[in-house]
């Protein structure tokens, strides 16, 4: 029998192979990105376009938008759509951040000529029908009344005010007068300003070969050429607002905890060793914030910690819920924890672990064609490419515990955290 009192050997093997994915220009100028792989006859076509939340001038309007496409075109009615779309078994979905909005379409390869035109018109002749409109706006209006009595949510709407600043582009959130504000017409200009191919691209994993280009090309590299917008500045961020902030939810039984900060981006030398000190901190199931507030406190099921990345800022956060009576006890082995980090050197054994779960984390966010897709997209926004991943393994397994040691020091300073909590105040 073997021996299972001793782990087995380490027996990490450089595997992680990476092929940039080939360009192609389409016939009005859109760039395609091809990735090549898998062995099923499915295709995923992802359409992204600079259009997210950050070009907005009234609230609610891209996201209305990006919703909205699938709803009605000139030559297609909602019904006819969404029927085209069941009976050849497909799944389209359209999601929209800060940054942009993604229509993505998964099907079989042999679908892909029956599928792309309505992919093409939603992007070139959408009509955004009223009656659909207010429907899709009393639908997310009931979701935010519903939302607004949780503490987490409410805790994610202010966290971000508090860290992009409630006047900027990113720090913008939702109200609910700005439900009553949208109009139709609103829609329309934003669609027809940002839904252009100079502000796109598009990427086809999967079954990605020349012939499924030639199809793409056909028809999304002809027929959609909206005007350019020309861009006015954006004030994407303004100065945060550190310190405490407490918001009283009336009846609640748990406090949602959120501490954090504007962070460094992606490009940033210190971004890989930040990754690590998070992954040790709160980035992983056995993280030290998981193991003190879920394992020996028992104050809460789930801690995590994380960096969120936009193409003009990004920010880290600590989030938790809690009992209303081990709110300021968390708070306390938050900072604990952080602090640890600051003046003592991570060992040896856990630095090991931990950098061997990124390494399989790795290995597993490049497993098949679509995690290809997903992560391509991930860094193509930032004006890199697959290099960048191989390069932050290397860099992040090099790491050293003294190098660690000086990361926490410099981003875990308590007195430059955002320290909000939403509940009931004792």
């Amino acid at each position: 029998m073997p021996d299972r009192s001793t782990s087995p050997p380490n027996s990490k093997t450089d595997v992680l192979h990476i092929t940039e994915p080939e360009e192609l220009i389409l016939d009005n100028g859109l760039h395609a990105y091809l990735i090549d792989a898998g062995d099923e006859e499915v295709t995923r076509i992802d359409v992204v376009v600079q259009a997210g939340s950050a070009f907005q001038k009234q609230k609610l309007v891209a996201s209305s938008v990006g919703k909205l496409l699938k709803e009605g075109t000139v030559n297609y009615a909602s019904a006819k759509i969404a029927a085209k779309f069941d009976y050849l078994g497909a799944y389209f979905d359209t999601s929209i951040t800060k940054d942009a909005a993604t229509l993505t379409l998964y099907t079989l390869t042999k679908h892909l000529r029956e599928l792309l035109p309505l992919i093409s018109e939603m992007l070139a002749q959408a009509s955004f029908p009223e009656h659909e409109m207010h429907i899709h706006i009393d639908r997310k209006l009931q979701e935010h009344l519903t939302n607004s009595e949780k503490v987490s949510y409410l805790a994610m709407l202010e966290f971000n005010k508090l860290v992009f600043g409630e006047d900027s582009a990113y720090g913008q959130t939702v109200a609910i007068e700005d439900f009553e504000r949208i109009q139709h017409k609103q829609l329309m200009a934003f669609y027809k300003e940002n839904y252009s191919v100079e502000r796109a691209y598009v990427i086809i994993s999967g079954r990605a070969n020349k012939k499924v280009a030639s199809l793409v090309n056909k028809f999304l590299g002809n027929g959609w050429n909206n005007s350019k917008r020309t861009d006015e500045k954006i004030n994407y961020m303004t100065s945060y607002e550190k310190g405490e902030k407490y918001i009283s939810k009336e009846g609640a039984m748990q406090s949602a905890i959120r501490i954090g900060k504007p962070i460094i981006s992606k490009k940033h030398p210190d971004y890989n060793k930040f990754i690590l000190l998070n992954t040790i901190l709160g980035g992983y199931f056995g993280s030290r914030l998981m193991s003190n507030l879920r394992e020996q406190k028992g104050y809460t099921y789930g801690v995590s910690s994380f960096p969120a990345n936009y193409i003009h800022g990004s920010s880290f956060a600590i989030v938790t819920e809690v009992n209303v009576d081990h709110t300021n006890a968390a708070m306390d082995e938050i900072f604990n924890e952080m602090a640890i980090l600051r003046n003592e050197k991570v060992g040896d054994e856990e630095l090991g672990l931990v950098k061997n779960y990124i390494y399989g984390t790795f290995l597993r966010n490049f497993d098949g064609p679509f995690a290809l897709a997903d992560r391509f997209r991930s860094v193509k926004d930032f004006g890199l490419g697959f290099d960048y991943y191989l390069k932050s393994l290397d860099d992040i397994l090099e790491i050293s515990s003294d190098e660690l040691l000086e990361t926490a020091d410099k981003y875990f300073v308590a007195d430059q955290m955002i320290k909000l909590v939403v509940g009931r105040m004792e």
